[in-house]
């Protein structure tokens, strides 16, 4: 996060802040207080959560916005989408022409070409991804399903 510019829609007023700043007001709505050095993306997604909390300098109005993101949804933040067969993620180009899509280029490329990957298995009880792990008993080595999705559904 390189800067960020903070404006007041009340009064005009704007401040660019840079990572130590918006910490620090963070911290004055009571925030960040166990977190002496904070990750940039833990600020950025407290910063957007809490804006409409944030005080003007100069006008002590309560509520700034981010310069250039005047929406009124302020956590429309976008999830990666990742690729049901490699687990990487889709380019976001990708999936402005194909919303819909559960394939990278690649993984799509190949089935396309007849050189399938093995489909991945699906959780039966909540749809998530299936991966195959070694069972912990002794003995004969045993491979078994777990649910990637909820660690308490039990597969």
């Amino acid at each position: 996060m390189v800067g960020v510019t903070l404006c007041c829609e009340k009064c005009g007023w704007q401040t660019v802040c840079g990572q130590t700043q918006l910490e620090r007001r963070l911290r004055t709505l009571g925030l960040l207080r166990r977190a002496p050095n904070p990750p940039e993306e833990l600020v950025a997604e407290l910063l957007s959560a809490n804006l409409g909390q944030l005080v003007c300098d100069h006008c002590q109005h309560v509520g700034l916005f981010v310069e250039g993101d005047k929406s009124a949804d302020q956590d429309d933040w976008q999830q990666a989408v990742v690729c049901q067969i490699c687990n990487q993620p889709i380019p976001p180009e990708r999936l402005e022409i194909f919303p819909n899509v559960r394939r990278c280029v690649g993984c799509q490329d190949a089935a396309d070409r007849g050189i399938e990957k093995d489909e991945p298995d699906f959780c039966p009880k909540c749809g998530a991804l299936v991966e195959l792990r070694v069972s912990r008993t002794s003995g004969i080595t045993r491979y078994k399903l777990f649910c990637t999705g909820n660690p308490s559904c039990r597969l």
